[in-house]
């Protein structure tokens, strides 16, 4: 039962805080909805684990090969699973949702969202 499939399949929404991954392989920190405290004091960004991003199959995923991994941003609202179930430090990006916040985020509140845009 140790592995994805049988530990517990558990989804998650959320927001990117941090794209600047030091192996620049795509990786997101991303502030997951219920499952992580909104408080930056508590949990602050930088102890935030890194996603992946799933690729489409037309990039391989290694040496560079096929499509750019990352066109999300902070702020951006993401959606996938914790590879690892119930420990919940794995987590992989399967998608953005699209959106325009009405008034610009605070920077140091949990769930950010730096962009203003008028509708």
């Amino acid at each position: 039962k140790e592995f994805m499939g049988l530990n517990g399949f558990i989804w998650f929404m959320g927001v990117v805080e941090d794209r600047n991954d030091p192996y620049m392989a795509g990786r997101v920190k991303v502030r997951c909805f219920g499952h992580h405290t909104g408080n930056k004091t508590d949990l602050p960004t930088e102890d935030l684990p890194w996603a992946q991003v799933m690729l489409p199959v037309t990039s391989s995923g290694i040496s560079g090969i096929g499509q750019t991994p990352l066109g999300l941003v902070e702020g951006s609202h993401v959606f996938g699973f914790f590879r690892d179930g119930e420990n919940r430090q794995e987590l992989v990006v399967m998608g953005s949702l699209p959106g325009a916040p009405k008034e610009l985020g605070d920077p140091n509140k949990g769930f950010y969202s730096p962009k203003k845009v008028k509708i």
